[in-house]
């Protein structure tokens, strides 16, 4: 994508051939000579956080410092656990059919919108419960036939539940999703 620039403004946003729609150019590529006699400059991004852990809008596309630039909103998705409420701010409660009035009544259980932290400690457990069931079956003849487990299965089991629970400590201490991610990124899974 390109912008034209006049000015010091952008004047007009897209392809080569719909900025320039007359003009064909060897290989389909524009020469840098053609694109600064035209105005022609590369659109280039500006910070656009990761869509896991923030919620990512594109908006305008705007002159920074000589650059056309396109700017993105990044806004922090929900780190905790939150009650669900409407959109007037009423508590929402998970509802039940009542076969007597035929309709859908609430109970008293609150509706929880879950935050990230949920969900990472969900996909750490998923994780160790995925390292741990290839050895399970060592643990499951242990307890039938009393055949030892080996030492370098003990270590590496009793290392995977060390890390699972050092992650989801960190992921309980994370102040916000920046530190969320940086916990998520410094996982150390044992090999075994």
């Amino acid at each position: 994508m390109f912008a034209r620039i006049r000015d010091n403004a952008i004047v007009g946003v897209g392809t080569l051939s719909a900025l320039c729609p007359n003009t064909s150019f060897p290989g389909g590529v524009a020469d840098s000579a053609f694109k600064t006699s035209e105005g022609l400059k590369d659109i280039i991004h500006g910070e656009r956080k990761n869509g896991e852990y923030y919620f990512v809008t594109p908006g305008d596309i705007t002159l920074v410092d000589g650059v056309p630039t396109q700017q993105y909103t990044n806004t922090a998705k929900r780190l905790n656990d939150e009650d669900a409420k409407d959109a007037d701010g009423n508590q929402l409660y998970v509802q039940v059919w009542d076969a007597d009035t035929e309709r859908m009544v609430n109970t008293s259980e609150k509706q929880i919108s879950k935050g990230l932290k949920t969900y990472k400690t969900a996909e750490v457990k998923q994780t160790a419960n995925s390292l741990l069931v290839q050895t399970d079956w060592m643990v499951i003849r242990k307890y039938e036939r009393d055949v030892a487990i080996p030492s370098a299965t003990a270590t590496y089991r009793a290392a995977v539940v060390t890390e699972c629970a050092r992650v989801e400590t960190a992921i309980s201490n994370a102040s916000d999703v920046d530190a969320l991610a940086t916990v998520m990124g410094a996982q150390n899974w044992p090999a075994e």
